[in-house]
């Protein structure tokens, strides 16, 4: 596991303290780990291709933009008419 430093405004420090006070977290980083576990995968689905797979490459990346614009291209052709 790596190490990070980060700051965090002081109500949200004393929530994460409340949590762990309460015995939801055993400290402050297990609240933090889970947050942005539950972050990530709150946004897994927004985010293309995956967040499980590796980073796409540059070519990678405009392949599936060329891909998605003409998707995209064939709605509008279908909705508009044109």
């Amino acid at each position: 596991m790596h190490i990070s430093s980060f700051r965090l405004p002081k109500k949200h420090l004393e929530k994460i303290d409340y949590l762990v006070k309460a015995g939801l977290y055993k400290s402050r980083s297990e609240a933090v780990r889970d947050a942005v576990r539950r972050l990530i995968e709150s946004k897994r689905f927004s985010l293309a291709p995956s967040l499980k797979a590796e980073p796409l490459s540059p070519d990678e990346v405009v392949r599936e933009l060329r891909k998605i614009r003409g998707e995209l291209w064939h709605k509008e052709k279908r909705h508009f008419r044109i």
